[in-house]
Parts: structure tokens; sequence; C-alpha cells
């Protein structure tokens, strides 16, 4: 299982948080007290890993009536926190749970102390059948003469024969909904397991080794020869218990004069690592116990511990036991050389075919190490957290939005400071508004993930002004211009213009087939968006022909509005309307012409090679 959404109801500043992504990589950043520490803390809830205490439930709950598998034992109503999960599973999950490639599963804790884990799967319409195992035998008898069942004749009249009947029945009835019940221990067992740290834990390299070899050894007891002995040892236990159980529910029985009192204890081992010993001997020194040494060397073997770890993890298969890595400020107190080894190491724990990271942290050099799509940005008002992140629909002005709330809750003063490696002008509106929209569908992720910040030059003297400025300043600049630019004096950008100050051709890198943007999408492209957009005035289709006579006349982009505007019904109002919306029509990377993949390709690799230079000697 690998956990891909979260979403909480009133747990601590998380009042009613919906759908938060979690990606195979995510980086929660935002200012103290927004609810970092709260998220990783509630998704340990959902993995059974830490219980919710009344404190925890969220000074904005309401109260609610008890639902589902949590009957309440009065009338008033209470407040509950609610811990819900999506997760993706392997294919060999899917065909042990019995069902679609994602699961839906929630933990609920009702105040007072009472805590579910629940599933949202089909079931049966009668609430008194999905749950019959804490039913004791008089009430599986009862239900079952309610229902109108009767034991097959040779069946013995005790608990187990009662508890199959039902079973029985309520699998073969049709009358079935999709509903929240409690969840079987295999879908429990299936869930992740969970290694959490935190930043003081460098101070503790006992509890980072705790964490690795407990969730080992849960993991080794998932294997089938492994559940099988554990299986044999419950079984020979619960065996050995019979006897004692008799002689407590007679006891019982007789001093309160029941006429049934029945125990049904479950035996079930959990293997973990109680206690351990942790002692290190630096070259020419004995061996001293971890608890004598001082606080840099916990941090130094808790770090190597954390590295460690991924090691351990990235044996596990496609089909293995799925892993949440958690770090919460895995920075603290570190030097940067330190923190860039935790930026590797996640990457690393990542790359694991059923491991999951999240961190926590404030640190730019974690947050400027992935790409912007995996991180969640936390912000809080009046104490209640809200949750920002990008999604596959979000468009260009949706990213720059999100990047600057993120700066400023950062303490920075503009957004560019957290992705950007170079600056990539281009000549005007039209550029600045399709290139974005393509250069995510070629690559799949915001052109500002490649460290690039796109500005609208809209070709003035001022724009290079401005590029000369952030040249002298060691800051990377190039060009993305149009295919005629060098050529054409008319040209803002030509070359005499951006000679004078002081860029060349090298510092540019060029669009169209043979002159403009335009050029480069095809005569079937066109016709499509057209047809679509801007149909014509006689209810004739518009032909890839009818655009490929224009390449030869002049200027193509102009050629091809002129012919709008005289036969469409509607036309747009320019050349940036057109590109637009016919870049909106794309639908795949292969729809992306391939010489301005390649001009994205030369942009990201500027961008990669761009950073922080020395200043050149007066």
């Amino acid at each position: 299982m690998r956990l891909v959404e979260l979403s909480v109801s009133n747990f601590r500043s998380l009042g009613h948080v919906e759908s938060i992504p979690i990606h195979k990589q995510t980086i929660l950043t935002g200012h103290n007290d927004c609810g970092k520490t709260a998220t990783l803390d509630v998704i340990a809830v959902l993995l059974g890993e830490r219980s919710i205490i009344d404190s925890d439930i969220s000074d904005f709950a309401e109260a609610e009536p008890v639902r589902a598998a949590l009957p309440a034992d009065q009338d008033e109503e209470q407040r509950t926190v609610t811990v819900e999960g999506r997760f993706a599973l392997s294919a060999a999950e899917e065909k042990a749970l019995d069902t679609g490639p994602f699961l839906r599963v929630r933990r609920r804790h009702v105040e007072g102390g009472r805590s579910c884990l629940e599933w949202l799967t089909e079931v049966p319409r009668n609430p008194a059948l999905r749950d019959i195992a804490p039913l004791k035998a008089g009430e599986l008898r009862d239900l079952a003469s309610e229902l109108g069942l009767k034991l097959p004749e040779g069946k013995p009249n005790v608990k187990d024969s009662w508890a199959e009947l039902l079973k029985e029945h309520a699998a073969g009835t049709d009358d079935k909904v999709t509903d929240w019940v409690v969840a079987p221990e295999a879908v429990a067992s299936a869930l992740p397991q969970l290694l959490y740290f935190k930043g003081d834990a460098a101070e503790s390299p006992e509890a980072v080794v705790r964490s690795i070899l407990t969730a080992k050894l849960r993991e080794y007891t998932l294997r089938e020869e492994t559940r099988k002995k554990i299986t044999d040892l419950e079984e020979e236990f619960a065996a050995l218990l019979k006897d004692d159980v008799i002689r407590l529910q007679k006891l019982v029985e007789e001093r309160c004069a029941f006429d049934a009192f029945t125990v049904d204890p479950g035996v079930q081992f959990r293997p973990t690592v109680n206690s351990l010993s942790l002692t290190a001997a630096a070259p020419g020194q004995r061996a001293v116990s971890l608890t004598a040494a001082g606080s840099g060397r916990s941090r130094r073997v808790s770090l190597a511990l954390w590295e460690a770890s991924q090691e351990l993890l990235s044996e596990d298969s496609d089909d293995g036991p799925g892993v949440i890595i958690a770090y919460d400020e895995p920075d603290t107190h570190l030097d940067y050389d330190h923190q860039r080894r935790i930026m590797q190491m996640i990457k690393v724990s990542a790359s694991a075919a059923q491991s999951t990271v999240i961190v926590a942290t404030h640190s730019l050099n974690l947050i400027d190490g992935v790409d912007i799509q995996d991180i969640v940005h936390l912000n809080s008002r009046d104490g209640r957290a809200y949750v920002q992140s990008l999604g596959a629909e979000d468009d260009d002005e949706d990213t720059r939005r999100f990047m600057s709330n993120m700066a400023l809750s950062l303490g920075f003063r503009n957004s560019v400071l957290l992705h950007e490696r170079c600056f990539v002008g281009v000549e005007g509106p039209t550029e600045y508004a399709a290139l974005p929209i393509l250069f995510k569908l070629a690559f799949g992720y915001p052109i500002q993930s490649a460290g690039i910040a796109l500005w609208d030059c809209k070709g003035n003297d001022g724009a290079l002004s401005f590029a000369k400025f952030l040249k002298k300043h060691n800051r990377t600049v190039v060009f993305l211009v149009d295919a005629d630019t060098m050529r054409d004096k008319q040209k803002q950008f030509n070359i005499d213009r951006l000679k004078k100050q002081g860029f060349t051709e090298a510092d540019c890198l060029f669009l169209g087939d043979p002159n403009e943007l335009e050029d480069l999408f095809s005569d079937e492209q066109w016709a499509d968006t057209m047809n679509a957009v801007w149909p014509r005035k006689d209810e004739q289709q518009w032909a890839a022909q009818d655009v490929g006579n224009l390449r030869q006349a002049g200027k193509f982009s102009k050629s091809l509005h002129g012919l709008l505007r005289q036969y469409s019904t509607t036309s747009p109002n320019g050349k940036e309307d057109m590109v637009v919306e016919l870049t909106r029509r794309l639908r795949t990377a292969a729809d992306v012409p391939r010489p301005l993949v390649k001009s994205f390709e030369d942009a990201i690799k500027v961008a990669r090679e761009a950073g922080l230079a020395y200043w050149p000697e007066d």
C-alpha cells in the first residue's frame, strides 16, 4: 500500500483539511505552528503508530453523531477526529484484499478514548450483518432467528456455527451498499510501516535504531513462511488458554447467576525491539556508550543511521509492504554540507519501490531540491490550518501564486529566490502565455520546476536594460526568441539591439520554423483548433490545406489571423489568442512540436548549469 492522499478533520490545527496530496517525495513547508508536525503525527495515527488523546482534538471541532462502527454509550453527541487515507495498491494487494487499485481507509476517534479503523467497501445493506465478529453466541443466534436462518442438521449449536451461517448469508445477499465498516485484520496488516524521525531524535540514536529495526521486524512477519509460524504459535497459545477460559466462564456464571458468560480471547504476536544498547569506539579509544558520548557524536550517528535505513528499505519489491519515512525538521542543528546529505538521502529513500518520504521543513536547501509539485504549503489563519499545493490542472498563474505565497510564509520578499536558477526572456505576451502550457505538457511539470523564471520582455529597451542589470549581478539570463530575430532588422530583439546591452547570439535560444512560434504547429493542428473555436461562416470545415496555403504567403501568423477574420463567425483578437487556444487543445507530449521541445531542453540545460558565481575581478 502507498498513501497518495490524506484528509483530516478535528485534529489540532487541522480542523478540516481535504485532499492533501502525498507523492513519493513530499515536502511540507510553512511558518511555525501551521500544522506541519500535526500532519506527520496524524499520519502516525492513521497507520496505528500513535494514539489520539483528548488534547489532540481540535478547538474547532464540533460535536457530531457517532456513526458506523462506533456506537455511543450515551445519547449526547461527542466530538470525533477522522483521519482518512487514500492508498494505491500493488497487484498482489488488489488480489489479496479483493478490491480495486485504490483503497480508502480511515481511523476515527470519538472523544473519550474509543478509536476504530474502518474501510470503505461493499457491505450488506443490513447493518447487523456488517460486523458479526464481536457478537456473542446468543446474539448471533437471535440475529439468525430474525433473518429466518437455521443451522443445517448436524451442525453443533455453538458460536462458530452461527457465525459461519451468518457470514455465508451476508456474502450471498445481493442487497449491498458501499459504506464505511470496521476494517478486517488483512487491511490493518497491509497498511504501510512508519519510520518517524524527528529533529530532536539526533540526540537519541537508540530511538532511531529501535524504529528502523521494529519496522523491519513487522515486515518480516508479513512473509508467508513467517506468518505461518506466527499463526501456529497464536493457535497453540489460544489452545493452552482454552481450559483457563472455561474455568473463568464457569466462575462468573456461578457468582453472577448468569445463564451464560462467554470469554473469547484473541491471541496475537507483534514482534518489537523493546530495548537495546549502542556503543561506539573512536580510533584508538575504548568503546563508550552513546548515552555517555557528546551530542555532536550522537547527531553524526543518527544521520548515519538515517542513511543506512535507506539501504534496508531499498530491498523491497513492487509487491512488498509499503513504508512511509517521515522526517520532522531533519536539518535541525546541521550545517550546509549535512543538509545536502539529507536531501540526497531523502531522494534515494523515495526511489525505493514501495517507499514514500514526507519531510516537514523550513530549509531552503530541502525545498529547493525538489519539484515544486511535490511541495505542500501549509498556512494558518486564526489558528486553523489551510493547505496549498499544485495539481495537474493548475496553470502558470496558479504556479506563480503558489510560489509567491510560499515565499511570503518563509519570510522572503519575492518568490524567485525559491527555485529560479536562470531568467528566460521572451519577446511578448503570446510566448509568455503559451510556453508554460507547452512546457508542462511536454515534460509533465511546471517550467518553474526546471529553475526557469520566464518573463515577458514586451519587446522594449526597458526589458533589455533589466536583463543587463541581472547579468551584471551574476544572474544567468538567456532569451527565447523567434528564429527570424537575428536577421529581421524590424524585430525589437534583433542582434544589434542585443549587442548594445552586452548580449550576443550565444545568449539566445530560438523558436520557429522558419520564422516564429506559430510556424511550428502543423496544418492539422491549426485546422482542428479553427474548427473547434472559430468555425467558418459557410458552415464548411476548415481543412489542413487552407492552412498550408498560407505558409508561403508572407508572415504566417498575420495571414492566418486575416483568414479567420474574413471567413469565421468569430475571430481571435490576435496572435496570443490564436496560439493559446491551440495549445489548450493539445493533449499529449507528442503533440508538442519537436523543435520547441529541443529549445526547452536547451533552456533546462542552461538552468542546470546556472548557479552562484564569483564576481569578476575589476
